[in-house]
């Protein structure tokens, strides 16, 4: 009788794979969402547009400090709002969005694994996706890609399979993600879509008979139905100021001419691929060898490479460059690896994948190299790390030792699952998610200066950013009321100059430069505090005694500059309609070593 109360076989290895596989979601996209403070500049400003359309009910029209925001479509904006409306307009709200898209592309690759290959396949491409560093990075951010790249993935693999199991009905699916794609970040998405499938015609010959059969136009219909009702009515309501600031500027101009202070290579995107997808990068190169040696390669892999290609050549072709741009070539990365991974596995003889072996014996080789390296990293970052973060090099490096081990035990064939390397990667996780980002939040100024501005400042006080950078986004949410953006002395004593009271955050060496031009008001210091330089890798570079002190300065008496406001009071924002706008926030290159979105 007794046996029979035990779990069975079956049911304790599934019970064993979910657990494991809720642990990795839990930590990859959800744990500690909500604790640090903004980061990208990105991140406040979809932030901020949503809380105001929480307040005000205007759910139609992006706003940002008073103007209109013609950056990206509405979708994201309402998915979001969704989620300030459960929780709040916190941190976590904004984040949740990007931390259940991360889930969604995680099963939208197993699933695409499943179908086009085996289910062995899409656990490993699955498992692939969910542990790459540009997913822990990204799913973690308050913006739109990983969003983005979820319709759009699921867009794409959805009319795959409409061909390739003789599903016509599938692509209508399809075309319904690629619309919710489109208002999400706008036409971009159909350019993706067409350029991959133009290269899938060509490399998949055995795929274009298929291909042609799906119902483009009516699907293009569909498309256009579904998503053109609100650029219709931003255009109706803002006129050419719409046309000029999201067509023209954010789409064509960004696209084609340098708007932005870029330095970035042809091959920017071919670096951050690689290292985005580390440590599986191997695996494409091995694989690719393997291809130029004569090995099979299916249609349906063809299909992926051309996936990945189309998105690659299309963004290397632009004059501006974000590295998280790139990301949605990763799941079908994912899914070329693991059924590489998959073949040599099962494969009889090592000869045919040679590269993969090769390939699968780097992997090794890159988690020890990268524990060695973090050893040496570890000292030289600026912020106060527990000793606990000492474990990070030890993990990847036992990790990278006992892989090599099964690789020689199992005679350069992988293990079944990449276990070793997904814990690997869950510890180094776990360990800079419970310490290291401690660490980090201590470097951060804005959400303590934007508080404690919030709390002190009077309901008609001006609050301006001077010469804060990237840092400027971050201020406007925690200050949560309308900020002025001065970025020379002229505008600043502009400010200034004017009746009522003005607070102001900037830099300690500003003031300084200010307060030697003689022509200012007197400023009071009445808040400081010490903080990193900007929001991008470049700031982690700085030694802590480099960095430079934050000041919150007012013109007001002393009386007027230590009173608290009994509740913040959020100014009331009137939307400009007429002209271009003038709120956006100056877009600046990433750290290259970001590789996906966390900068």
């Amino acid at each position: 009788m007794l046996p029979r109360l035990l779990p069975q076989p079956d049911v304790a290895r599934r019970v064993a794979i979910w657990a494991g596989w809720a642990t990795v979601i839990y930590i990859v996209a959800f744990w500690r969402l909500g604790y640090p403070s903004f980061w990208d500049p990105d991140e406040a400003v979809y932030a901020v547009v949503t809380r105001r359309m929480l307040r005000t009910g205007d759910w139609l029209a992006p706003i940002y400090n008073g103007v209109p925001f013609f950056d990206k479509p509405i979708l994201f904006y309402w998915l979001q709002l969704v989620s300030f409306k459960i929780f709040g307009p916190t941190e976590f709200a904004a984040r949740l969005v990007p931390a259940l898209s991360a889930v969604g592309i995680i099963g939208i690759t197993g699933w695409a694994g499943r179908i086009f290959f085996n289910p062995r396949v899409g656990h490993i491409a699955a498992l692939i996706v969910a542990v790459l560093p540009a997913t822990f990075l990204l799913s973690a951010y308050a913006i739109l890609d990983m969003t983005f790249s979820m319709f759009l993935f699921a867009g794409v693999v959805l009319a795959a399979s409409a061909v390739v199991h003789d599903r016509p009905r599938r692509q209508w699916w399809g075309y319904l993600c690629l619309a919710l794609a489109v208002l999400t970040k706008g036409p971009l998405a159909l350019a993706l879509a067409g350029v991959s499938l133009l290269l899938a015609l060509i490399i998949a010959p055995g795929l274009r008979r298929g291909l042609w059969s799906l119902r483009f136009g009516w699907g293009l219909a569909l498309i256009v139905a579904l998503s053109s009702p609100w650029f219709l009515y931003m255009w109706w309501r803002f006129g050419y100021a719409f046309v000029d600031g999201y067509f023209l500027r954010e789409n064509i101009l960004l696209y084609a001419a340098q708007l932005f202070e870029t330095t970035r290579s042809p091959a920017f995107y071919l670096r951050v691929a690689a290292v985005g997808f580390l440590p599986f990068t191997p695996l494409l190169i091995g694989r690719l060898v393997d291809a130029w040696r004569g090995d099979r390669v299916s249609d349906i892999e063809r299909l992926m490479w051309a996936w990945a290609a189309g998105i690659t050549l299309f963004f290397s072709f632009s004059r501006f460059k974000l590295d998280h741009y790139i990301y949605p070539v990763l799941p079908a990365l994912a899914l070329i690896a693991a059924n590489a991974w998959c073949r040599l596995v099962k494969a009889e003889s090592i000869r045919a994948h040679a590269g993969t072996a090769v390939a699968s014996a780097t992997i090794a080789l890159t988690l020890i190299g990268a524990g060695v390296y973090t050893y040496l990293k570890l000292d030289t970052l600026p912020v106060e790390l527990t000793g606990s973060m000492r474990a990070v090099p030890s993990a990847l490096a036992l990790a990278g030792a006992i892989f090599a081990g099964l690789l020689i035990y199992r005679r350069w064939r992988p293990p079944v699952a990449p276990f070793s390397l997904v814990s690997a990667l869950m510890v180094t996780y776990f360990i800079v998610l419970g310490a290291g980002l401690d660490a980090l939040e201590q470097g951060k100024p804005m959400r303590d200066l934007g508080r404690w501005v919030a709390e002190h400042a009077p309901p008609d006080a001006t609050i301006t950013a001077y010469r804060l950078e990237r840092w400027k986004t971050s201020l406007r949410f925690y200050v949560d009321r309308r900020t002025v953006q001065a970025e020379s002395p002229h505008e600043m004593a502009e400010v200034l100059r004017k009746p009522g009271t003005h607070f102001a955050v900037m830099r300690q060496d500003e003031l300084e430069q200010l307060r030697s031009t003689g022509d200012l008001p007197p400023m009071k210091v009445v808040r400081e505090r010490r903080g990193l330089t900007n929001t991008s890798g470049r700031g982690l570079r700085k030694k802590r005694d480099e960095w430079p002190n934050y000041v919150v300065v007012t013109s007001a008496t002393d009386a007027a500059a230590t009173a608290v406001a009994p509740e913040p009071v959020v100014a009331p924002e009137v939307p400009a309609v007429s002209g271009p706008p003038k709120g956006r926030p100056a877009r600046r290159p990433p750290a290259r070593s970001s590789a996906n979105g966390r900068r």
